[in-house]
């Protein structure tokens, strides 16, 4: 056994043990896509300074996210006994929330206010808001609130940001599954196709399968130990771009060793050729490649980051293929392509034969004619992306289903709300605070867009009436003018109330003569004692008359019987009835003094009762003037000013707004926002993003001018995103053309080459995302490309794209010393390596096109444009670059060649 079987026998031991101990040690996959895979937004963000302060809200909801239980009937109205059973269901949410990780729950039937925002106007669908835990995986909650929310002849749904957020993962993941298992099955068709074997495509599968998991291991591991960058995209990338690059690699290192094997030499001395010769072509390429995903380190945005896991692929790949391939083709030799004969190298590919030899004839024809079939389609692209997350999941995802029954129903963002944060150092729950948010919330909810829009003051989403000045003006106006009303009655009666003292005249008068009778009964009972009642009474009788005040015969009857029964008793009895007529008199003639005291008084009285009733005129006027102007006040915008009155500050139902929309230390408040449009639209967008600056504005010269102001939500989260994602693409890429260029000046020695690789490169990736758009409208029913599509597009097709052209260039250099001029050079050279790209081309298209059944739009609107532009490539690589040679370099090498001569 030579040294070179025992070396890469070594090396064939080594890999073994370490794809065992790659598996053995890599880690839950899906568990940490969940934890570490999802967008990351750089701190500073709007929306992560909103998730800041939602984290430390208080009250028990920190760390929670917000979920929408969906109850509909369909097209039909939500019956009695459909009501009960959904009344339930809500009831035994509220009596396990504990259970369920709910910290807080809003149903229809809390309150007016929610009753008609959480019932659809058709009365067929119904809304239950939750706070839901984050301690748990997304998906165990949305998978025990889905079994929980069960109702017999209800549809339910659990939707919501987050849930969507987790269903594309889970969606992406079963993706990569279906990917992994077409790529390998279309590989191993084309590779047995490309070389009549069974055996050379389960050698390339297995050193390709190797490099993955090797590769996948050491990404996760790195993700787990020290927060490598990982997205949903890592995975599925590492398999296309690993089997698809490391098949095209493998099909140009056999066809080197088949041209070996056929010059007759042994399997050995051919592996060691191959590896040399086919080797440098390879570590040249998969160098450039590596760099290119390596750059994205350099890059900002998670989503981004994530793809350099890819250049860890590329490393390991490149060892794999470089020390492992070598020990079976010089183990197996010729036995690598049985039951095939033909060893002979791959002939001239005529179609790049053709393309080269017109265009180096034709040069700036043959550029005219690329730039009329590609200008119209990069003229007409628009970079307008799709940023709704949603629309990367089928519509039989049960939150998606929700989703929809939510916006065909309700508001397009009642399932997706934006909450505004306002953050001070002060509290906020005093009345002249309180104003100032009520201010906001009131201008807020005049902007165009805006469905509705709660806060503290306004927690139904409508201001509070009794709340505000005008109101509360009219109600004052209304006791006014019953005041003004008794002032006026009062007023009458004091001016009609001229007292008229002769009466009281009188009363003095007759209460002296009744004084005087009584002292005359005293004597009529001293003097006849003896008397009969008749004669007393009689007697009585004249005495009256003679002092002018005669008795009634009621009196008389009354007397009358006294006196009979004085008759009757004893003397003593009649003594001391004469001592209480005494008293009786004394007092008597005392109020007869007091009487006419009293006349003298109402006298003075009446006086002053005539100027209290000219000052009452006075003031029932001036309340009638007061009055006046309350009205017009109240009905002016001055007075449409809330004020809150203590005594409701401390009411325990507004106690209950508070806690809702104030923090736990009472210093932040928060106001929740729907919007009448889809939330991830770029209107909606664009509308959060003006919403921050208004209410900055509206805020500053108020005492929360220096509040800190964030919004968070969906919309907000996806605003953020947009813009991270925009800015550092074009950052990105243009660091990651700087690194390949630098790899292809190293790599072609020229200047200008990779200017016209790269040039190639930029026009199918361009015309690729534009025909890709136009498919997609047709056949997927997105007219718009998802936000990642341009991106990972770019990556692919100059990462990969770039491959095909050092191919080509290699070639180009290595018959340099065969053809006399640059354009026969790399004439030549398209014609022998065409049909090498091309099969690499298909390969690689192949892996890509396996990306399609994923159902994740994403991942099918990068796998058709990058079909696209590979199909472009392999056509106009062989016309631009020989057209552009032949243009530079054979003017140089004649003018060289006259100089020579001279």
């Amino acid at each position: 056994m030579s040294n070179f079987v025992k070396r890469y026998t070594g090396s064939l031991v080594a890999w073994v043990v370490i794809v065992v101990l790659s598996i053995i040690f890599l880690p839950n996959m899906s568990s940490l896509v969940a934890q570490k895979g999802q967008t990351k937004i750089p701190s500073t963000s709007q929306s992560q300074v909103a998730q800041k302060i939602q984290d430390k809200w208080g009250h028990g909801i920190g760390n929670t996210m917000d979920t929408v239980v969906v109850f509909s009937n369909g097209n039909k109205k939500i019956s009695a006994s459909d009501q009960q059973k959904i009344n339930y269901t809500i009831n035994k949410l509220k009596d396990n929330k504990s259970s369920y990780g709910i910290k807080g729950l809003t149903t229809p039937n809390d309150n007016d206010a929610t009753r008609s925002q959480l019932i659809s106007k058709d009365k067929t669908t119904e809304l239950v808001q939750l706070n839901v835990t984050k301690d748990r995986s997304i998906q165990s909650v949305n998978n025990q609130l889905q079994d929980v929310v069960k109702t017999n002849g209800i549809n339910t749904y659990v939707t919501g940001g987050d849930i969507l957020n987790d269903d594309f993962r889970v969606s992406t993941e079963q993706g990569i599954q279906k990917t992994e298992v077409i790529a390998a099955i279309f590989i191993l068709i084309v590779l047995i196709i490309v070389f009549r074997s069974p055996i050379v495509p389960l050698v390339s599968l297995l050193t390709v399968g190797v490099s993955f998991i090797v590769s996948l291991s050491i990404v996760m591991n790195l993700v787990k130990a020290y927060g490598f960058p990982l997205s949903n995209f890592t995975r599925v990338f590492m398999v296309v771009v690993l089997f698809g690059i490391g098949t095209d690699y493998n099909i140009l290192l056999y066809n080197q060793f088949k041209e070996e094997l056929s010059r007759g030499k042994d399997k050995v001395a051919a592996a060691i050729s191959a590896r040399k010769v086919a080797g440098k072509t390879i570590l040249y390429s998969g160098s450039s490649v590596l760099i290119g995903f390596a750059v994205l380190a350099l890059a900002k945005f998670s989503i981004y980051q994530s793809a350099v896991g890819v250049a860890v692929g590329v490393a390991v790949l490149l060892l794999v293929l470089l020390t492992l391939n070598p020990f079976f083709m010089a183990t197996m030799g010729k036995g690598m392509f049985w039951p095939s004969k033909n060893f002979n190298g791959e002939g001239e590919n005529k179609f790049w034969r053709f393309l080269s030899k017109n265009s180096v004839r034709w040069s700036i024809p043959a550029i005219i004619l690329v730039l009329i079939a590609t200008v119209p389609f990069i003229a007409s692209y628009h970079n307008k992306l799709n940023y709704d997350s949603a629309v990367e999941l089928h519509n039989n995802v049960p939150a998606k289903k929700g989703l929809l029954v939510v916006q065909d129903h309700f508001s397009k963002g009642t399932a997706e709300p934006s909450t505004i944060y306002i953050q001070s150092n002060k509290r906020l729950d005093n009345e002249k605070s309180l104003n100032e948010l009520d201010r906001l919330t009131t201008q807020l909810s005049n902007q165009e867009g805006i469905k509705t829009i709660a806060s503290v003051t306004q927690p139904s989403g409508m201001p509070i009436e009794q709340l505000y000045v005008n109101d509360q003006l009219d109600n004052l106006t209304g006791k006014m003018k019953t005041a003004k009303s008794g002032l006026a009655t009062i007023q009458k009666s004091t001016s009609e109330s001229k007292f008229d003292t002769t009466p009281l005249q009188d009363i003095g008068t007759s209460t002296q003569s009744i004084a005087s009778s009584l002292n005359a009964i005293k004597s009529a009972s001293s003097q006849n004692s003896s008397m009969s009642g008749q004669q007393m009474l009689s007697q009585l009788q004249r005495q009256m008359t003679a002092a002018k005040q005669p008795l009634s015969s009621q009196q008389l009857q009354i007397v009358g019987a006294a006196l009979q029964n004085v008759n009757s008793k004893q003397q003593s009895t009649m003594s001391s009835l004469q001592t209480q007529l005494q008293g009786i008199a004394d007092s008597t003639r005392s109020i007869g003094s007091n009487t006419k005291q009293v006349a003298e008084q109402l006298k003075a009285t009446q006086k002053k009762l005539a100027k209290a009733a000219e000052g009452m005129k006075q003031i029932n006027k001036g309340m009638g003037n007061a009055n006046d102007y309350l009205k017009t006040l109240s009905e002016s915008k001055a007075s449409n000013t809330f004020n809150i009155p203590e005594s409701v500050l401390k009411s325990d139902t507004f106690k209950n707004s508070m806690k809702s929309y104030l923090s736990e230390d009472k210093k932040t408040a928060k106001i929740t926002v729907v919007l009448d449009k889809d939330p991830s639209s770029e209107s909606a967008m664009n509308q959060i993003d003006n919403l921050q600056t208004k209410v900055q504005n509206t805020l500053s010269g108020t005492d929360l001018a220096h509040t800190k102001v964030a919004i968070g939500g969906q919309t907000a989260s996806t605003s953020d995103t947009r813009h991270i994602a925009s800015s550092d693409f074009i950052r990105t890429a243009v660091i990651m053309v700087i690194g390949i260029m630098l790899a292809l000046m190293f790599i072609t020695r020229s200047i200008l080459q990779p200017f016209y690789i790269l040039g190639t490169l930029l026009i199918a990736y361009v015309t690729s995302l534009s025909i890709t758009k136009m498919i997609s409208a047709s056949l997927l029913g997105s007219k718009m490309l998802t936000w990642n599509t341009p991106f990972f597009t770019f990556v692919m097709l100059i990462a990969l794209g770039v491959d095909y052209s050092i191919f080509l260039m290699m070639k180009y250099r290595e018959f340099g010393n065969l053809d006399s001029t640059p354009s026969k050079q790399i004439t030549h050279a398209s014609a022998v390596i065409g049909t090498v790209v091309i099969s690499a081309a298909i390969i690689l298209g192949g892996t890509f096109a396996a990306l399609m059944p994923s159902g994740v739009l994403t991942l099918i609107q990068v796998a058709i444009a990058v079909i696209i532009g590979l199909i472009i490539l392999a056509i106009i690589i062989p016309i631009l670059i020989p057209s552009l040679i032949k243009l530079t370099y054979d003017n140089k090498k004649q003018a060289e060649g006259k100089h020579s001569k001279n």
